[in-house]
């Protein structure tokens, strides 16, 4: 039996969430915009753009391009989606890196699963000397970043690079993503997927520890 292999979307699984950081700047522009947005609005007070990222009907790059819009009309800086990322991601720093996304690169690579990440934005929306001050991109072995490869998820061609460039076929692979249409994307290719909950991180977590065979760590618990 071939060994499994996990693969990572990085924004979401891997890094906290433009929405997550926002809600610890009240006050500020990026509070009005992105607080209780994306994955973690209220039944009450949806986020249409977001249903409809999730939809398939927009691109995840549209989606950002209009809450940068938004974010420099409401007194931002510049009105693009790099601005808007810097402001909340600089400087690079451990807590924006999940601790569980930590443990599960760590429990993997120790007993030999081999790890990719598999991103659309990672150059798109981070320098060079950010992404080196991220300690966990370098803890894996195949980095596929869909700005520098001209091919964006859900793209067949981009999960065909991270299965080449990781030696492993799509039914071996372990795929997590915080996006619907990523993971229809990879479903079709027949990867087993799990798509991750931003609202509830340790069972998406607990799901893809069960599909590589890992311990399941208790909730709450950061490895």
């Amino acid at each position: 039996m071939t060994s499994p292999a996990l693969v990572l979307d990085f924004g979401g699984p891997v890094l906290l969430t433009p929405f997550e950081l926002a809600a610890a700047e009240s006050g500020t522009p990026a509070y009005a915009l992105l607080n209780q947005r994306g994955p973690l609005a209220a039944a009450e007070q949806p986020d249409p753009a977001w249903e409809d990222l999730q939809a398939g009907r927009i691109t995840e790059r549209a989606y950002w391009a209009a809450r940068a819009a938004q974010w420099h009309e409401s007194g931002g800086h510049e009105p693009d989606i790099r601005a808007m990322i810097a402001h909340l991601y600089e400087p690079a720093r451990p807590a924006l890196v999940r601790e569980q996304a930590r443990a599960l690169v760590r429990d993997a690579r120790a007993t030999g699963i081999p790890v990719g990440i598999l991103t659309n934005d990672l150059r798109a929306f981070h320098s060079e000397d950010w992404i080196e001050k991220i300690e966990i991109v370098g803890d894996v072995d195949v980095v596929v970043d869909g700005s520098i490869e001209g091919h964006l998820k859900p793209a067949p061609r981009l999960y065909e690079l991270l299965s080449q460039r990781l030696g492993v076929a799509f039914a071996d692979m372990v795929f997590l993503d915080d996006q619907a249409t990523n993971i229809r994307g990879a479903e079709a290719l027949g990867i087993p997927s799990v798509w991750f909950d931003v609202a509830n991180p340790d069972a998406s977590y607990a799901e893809v520890r069960k599909l590589l065979g890992l311990p399941v760590m208790e909730e709450g618990r950061d490895g």
